[in-house]
């Protein structure tokens, strides 16, 4: 460590002896810090500022005249509210000239409020509704925040809008609420005696209405007597047909017989004509005598069953009349009589339908009848035409014959159409039977009916005295004036409440002040790795020997970070102390300049890490990790709305960490979340540590690589590399002594391999390294989405472009050691093999003095290898 010490005493010296050392020590603590400062001070309060950001607006709204609402003018309102608000820089303009500022950069934004817009917006009272639209303009190329500030301004606008429109209407219907309130109390009061008599007068005609029902039974039975007696009546036409049917077949059966007979008769006709006209009377007068009293059997119930139906159409009538009465009283509006009047005028229907069917069914029984009497007549006809050819027969019996068989055919014509209205009429005998039967059942349905209807009417009787009582109590009581005073409505409080029906009641938790204490986390760690990154770009790197001695790599490393800590130390303290000046807000002062501190450490840690193991590989990495950490770590906006990518990284970044803790000490402490992030802090120190010194020695080959490239060109500042010199590896040892010619000649060949490849490798690494990233930047212009991926990607090439670089200058540097063994002949391996025994025996000897053997032994190796 004693070297560690005196080397940083002799850098020390060495800059505060030298006065222009002194600018430049001034300018590594306070220019990092200006950064942080100007940046505090300008984000200080921005919103604050927001009315000198111009928005133009055009009202070209012409207003709208409702029945409801009145005239209404929404733009107007809309407009003398932006004028009292500086929330932004409103100024009024026409819709041309609003347009042509947001063109011309003179406007960030503009609204427009078309003509017809209240004409559309009060639609909707009328039923007319059209969704208006309100027209905003917004340059988005002058500025990235500004169309988001313009665009909160409009969407307050849209929310001022509909609150103005709602709080009106309500305004207007809470006062039409209020005035008809009023005029349904005066309403009540001066019609509450009319209603009552009016409800009196009701009831004394669903007394009548009850009597007249209950009246009706009494010709319901009378009418189901007169019914059995058209059934009584139908039963005698029955017999009276049966006897009719016989006659027609006897007369039938004469008829053949005599056709039979005719021939063989001719030479008695004259008693066989007596005879045929004899039996031809007898059949006639019987058929006429079935047949009259079948007839009159059927006019008879014909008679009966159209008084019924008569009958019951009156009853029918009476019924609608009643029912008619009912619904011309508003008895309909009561809630327990709606469906029982319903019920009743549908019944009433049915029974008329069922009657004119009744009456339209004896009507056919008619027409059969006077059918019946025509044919009879025509029997009676044809008989007696029988009778004169029988009579004048006599006189000549073969001039004659031709008329009795013109007579006998006009016999059998005259029976088949007779059997034929017989038979119709005994179809219809079976139709009137069943109308007979549904007359029964429907007069049997309407008695129960008229009971249910009496049973109805006394119910609405007692629901409308019941409605008289309540009425009464109405009047009575406060009930009128209880409901005109809950109408009676604010319209001015009702329009301010449907305005803004609620309110947010904001409580900050760990409340920050300023916009500028908010952002001084990110501006000071932002602040801190600048500086770091400063002192690794102006100051030297390698660490010299003068004054000092030899020192291992190790101590080399601490020494220069030393020296750097120094200084990161003293910008932490700057920068953080200028931040209280300025004003940012803490809740420890201290605990925020000691959070400064640790994170320029850390910080410091890592960019000395990266530039001491990579040089200027390692410097461009800080600049890369310092780009993606400005939008990685959730320093301005929350981690959430970064892309995947960002948020892949944000749990590895250190400013994430240094950027939580130093907000830990702004806004308050919770819990342990100071301590967390302070120790992921530690970690990171300690992996830059790890890597540092464990890598640093096998990176040395590809640092003077580049360091010598770079110095051909005569362009870049490239700082020697001091290649420190490497053991042997004893395997090498031993294999020389062993066969020191074969291991020659291997050793020979390999390097020879090597280097012919070595050029071609090295091209390749640098091609590759430039035209994969530039592939990859092309992609990410086609597919501005997958840009962190892409990024992401080109970080990865370019490490493994490194690791490759890393590898071949490792095995350049092997073969090299190995043809500088075989150089050496077989005693000064042999001596370099009893060195390394002898020098492993004093280091298990003396484990106290370690570091001054170490040195000892690697003076001795060097100047044998020299």
């Amino acid at each position: 460590m004693r070297p560690v010490v005196r080397s940083l005493k002799r850098d020390i010296r060495r800059m505060v002896t030298v006065p222009a050392a002194w600018i430049v020590i001034i300018g590594l603590l306070f220019v990092p810090a200006l950064y942080a400062w100007f940046n505090i001070v300008g984000f200080w309060d921005p919103y604050s500022n927001t009315s000198k950001v111009r928005v133009a607006v055009a009202n070209e709204d012409q207003g709208a005249t409702k029945d409801i609402i009145g005239f209404i003018n929404v733009g107007t309102t809309v407009e003398n509210q932006l004028r009292a608000n500086d929330q932004l820089g409103w100024y009024f303009v026409s819709a041309d000239q609003a347009q042509k500022d947001v063109e011309r950069g003179q406007a960030y934004a503009a609204i427009v409020i078309p003509s017809d817009f209240s004409q559309k917006l009060t639609g909707i009272v009328d039923g007319t509704y059209s969704k208006p639209n309100v027209q905003y303009y917004v340059n988005e190329r002058n500025n990235a925040i500004a169309p988001k500030i313009t665009g909160a301004g409009a969407n307050a606008l849209d929310q001022q809008i509909n609150s103005t429109f709602v709080s009106t209407v309500a305004q207007t219907l809470s006062a039409k609420i209020s005035s008809t309130g009023r005029s349904i109390s005066d309403i009540l009061q001066s019609n509450r005696s009319d209603l009552k008599d009016k409800i009196s007068a009701a009831r004394d005609q669903l007394g009548e209405a009850e009597q007249t029902l209950k009246g009706m039974d009494g010709r319901i039975d009378a009418a189901k007597e007169k019914v059995s007696g058209a059934r009584n009546s139908l039963s005698s036409a029955d017999s009276s047909l049966s006897d009719l049917n016989s006659a027609l077949s006897q007369a039938d059966q004469l008829v053949n017989d005599t056709r039979s007979t005719l021939s063989t008769f001719s030479t008695n006709m004259s008693g066989a004509l007596d005879g045929l006209a004899n039996h031809a009377t007898d059949a006639t007068a019987k058929a006429s005598a079935a047949g009259g009293a079948f007839n009159g059997g059927v006019q008879g119930a014909t008679t009966t069953i159209n008084g019924l139906l008569t009958e019951g159409q009156s009853i029918n009538q009476t019924n609608g009349d009643i029912l008619r009465q009912l619904q011309s009283l508003g008895i309909a509006q009561l809630p327990t009589a709606s469906q029982a009047l319903q019920d009743l005028s549908t019944q009433n229907s049915q029974v008329g339908q069922t009657l004119a069917n009744l009456s339209n069914l004896n009507g056919s029984l008619a027409a059969t009848s006077n059918s019946i009497t025509q044919a009879l007549g025509k029997l009676q006809n044809s008989s007696q035409a029988l009778s004169n050819s029988a009579a004048q027969a006599r006189s000549g019996i073969g001039d004659q014959l031709p008329a009795i068989s013109n007579a006998l055919d006009q016999m059998s014509t005259a029976s088949a159409n007779l059997r034929s209205a017989i038979a119709v009429l005994q179809g219809q005998r079976e139709q009137m039977n069943g109308l007979l039967d549904q007359l029964t059942a429907l007069l049997d349905s309407t008695k129960t009916t008229l009971a249910q209807s009496a049973t109805n009417v006394s119910t609405l009787m007692n629901d409308l005295g019941s409605a008289q009582g309540d009425i009464s109590a109405i009047s009575s009581s406060n009930a009128i004036q209880s409901l005109s005073g809950s109408m009676n409505l604010n319209p001015e409080k009702i329009a301010e409440f449907m305005a803004a029906p609620t309110s947010i009641q904001t409580q900050a938790v760990f409340p920050v002040a300023t916009y500028g204490s908010a952002m001084a986390p990110l501006f000071t760690n932002l602040a801190l790795w600048i500086g770091a990154f400063s002192l690794v770009v102006i100051l030297k790197l390698e660490v010299d020997d003068e004054e000092v001695g030899p020192m291992s790599s190790v101590q080399r490393y601490m020494s220069r970070w030393m020296l750097l800590a120094l200084f990161a130390l003293g910008q932490a303290v700057v920068v953080s102390i200028g931040d209280l000046i300025i004003g940012i807000q803490t809740v420890s002062k201290l605990a925020f300049v000691g959070t400064a501190m640790i994170s320029s450490l850390t910080y410091l840690s890592i960019i000395y890490m990266l530039a001491t193991c990579f040089q200027h590989i390692g410097k461009g990495l800080c600049v890369v990790i310092v780009m993606l950490q400005i939008p990685g770590a959730a320093g301005l906006y929350p981690i959430e709305m970064m892309p995947s990518f960002f948020r892949f990284l944000y749990p590895l970044f250190p400013f994430t960490y240094g950027i939580n803790a130093m907000r830990e000490t702004v806004g308050g402490f919770y819990d342990h979340a100071y301590i967390r992030a302070i120790g992921v802090l530690a970690i990171h120190v300690a992996i830059s540590f790890t890597i540092g010194l464990a890598l640093r020695p096998y990176l040395v080959n590809l640092n003077a690589m580049v360091t010598r490239d770079l110095s051909r060109s005569g362009l870049f500042i490239s700082e020697a590399t001091r290649v420190p010199s490497s053991r042997f590896r004893l395997s090498q040892i031993v294999s020389v002594l062993a066969d020191h010619d074969s291991y020659s000649r291997s050793v020979s060949r390999r390097v020879r391999t090597f280097e012919r490849r070595y050029p071609r490798m090295r091209r390749a690494a640098l091609v590759f390294g430039i035209v994969v990233p530039a592939l990859l930047a092309v992609l990410s212009v086609t597919s501005a989405t997958e840009v962190p991926i892409m990024l992401g990607l080109w970080i990865v090439w370019i490490l493994a472009i490194i690791a490759f670089l890393i590898a071949i200058e490792f095995v350049r540097e092997s073969l090299e050691r190995q043809q500088l063994l075989t150089n050496m002949n077989d005693s000064d391996v042999r001596s370099l093999l009893q060195r390394r025994a002898h020098g492993a025996a004093a280091l298990f000897a003396s484990a106290g003095k370690k570091s001054a053997s170490a040195g000892d032994e690697e003076a001795a190796e060097e100047g044998s290898e020299k």
